[in-house]
């Protein structure tokens, strides 16, 4: 986050003050704007805002796949009486009705599809992370294999196969391989065998 000087009015994210061109602010593109001494400092204090501007997005995305959907649907059932009537479909030569109803749902599935990847999308932007998520789930696994491992227990790495665990450390396991060296591996490269 850092401090500017506002260009435009609005309100503080969170205490709801207004300010005006000109006031000193604290912004952030992914978090919003605050008063000096309103932003968020906590880690799930940033995410809560966070989540509020990505659940906003994906409800756009949403929104627009929604519209895709019933769009193609009505498409795909549109003149029933033609689409099971045999003789028309399977019909010998080019019939330009059957060509121009084709090309039509090609473009109503190709609608779904995207409609598809809109919903993925949206479904992404709802995941929001914070800086040091992933080094937090990392440390989570590495304290789960320490209840499990200790010296003398037989591991394996994915990149030097089998070994024996000669030491822990905070992050890392010595561990003598079957091939002959020692090495130290972070712990959330090994597997209890």
């Amino acid at each position: 986050m850092r401090q500017i000087i506002s260009k435009y009015g609005g309100e503080c994210a969170r205490c709801g003050k207004e300010f005006s061109v000109g006031d000193s602010i604290v912004y952030e593109k992914t978090t919003g704007v605050f008063c000096p001494g309103c932003e968020p400092i906590d880690t799930e204090d940033i995410r809560k805002f966070r989540q509020v501007k990505a659940d906003r997005k994906a409800g756009r995305y949403e929104g627009w796949a929604a519209k895709r959907e019933a769009k193609a649907k009505e498409q795909l059932n549109s003149m029933p009486t033609i689409r099971h009537d045999w003789a028309f479909i399977t019909q010998p030569g080019r019939i330009p009705l059957r060509e121009k109803m084709n090309q039509a749902d090609d473009r109503a599935r190709e609608s779904l599809n995207v409609a598809e990847r809109m919903r993925g999308k949206a479904e992404g932007i709802r995941n929001v992370h914070v800086a040091g998520d992933a080094e937090r789930k990392r440390q989570a696994h590495r304290d789960e294999l320490d209840k499990l491992i200790s010296k003398g227990s037989k591991v394996h790495d994915f990149t030097f196969g089998n070994g024996e665990v000669i030491g822990i450390y905070k992050k890392s396991y010595r561990i003598k391989f079957d091939r002959g060296f020692t090495y130290s591996r972070d712990k959330s490269f090994i597997q209890l065998i």
